[in-house]
């Protein structure tokens, strides 16, 4: 379920450190480069950027990750925004995925 009540600034703070990484960063370097606290970054990768994102790591049987983790854009997210860094862009892409969150 996506979060109706998100910070538009931090998704657009997340996303453009992401742009920067198309390779992807570990979840603490995000959190650093940032400036978004890990436990916050965590809410909204998960609750909000679910599918945008990719996370790529070691998960327990309970399907929750540990260890390293590296979060990068999906292929199509990534060269949209490339294409298009406009908030508009992103707005789009953000109610999309809520759509997508909605129908799974």
């Amino acid at each position: 379920m996506v979060a109706k009540n998100y910070n538009f600034s931090k998704i657009k703070k997340i996303t453009e450190v992401l742009l920067e990484n198309e390779d992807g960063l570990w979840l603490r370097k995000l959190s650093r480069e940032s400036k978004i606290p890990v436990s916050t970054l965590h809410y909204y990768l998960e609750n909000v950027l679910v599918n945008m994102v990719d996370s790529v790591g070691a998960r327990d049987e309970d399907g929750n990750f540990f260890g390293v983790r590296v979060i990068r854009l999906k292929r199509g997210v990534f060269n949209k925004l490339l294409e298009d860094r406009s908030e508009g862009t992103l707005r789009k892409l953000l109610k999309t995925t809520e759509i997508l969150n909605h129908s799974t």
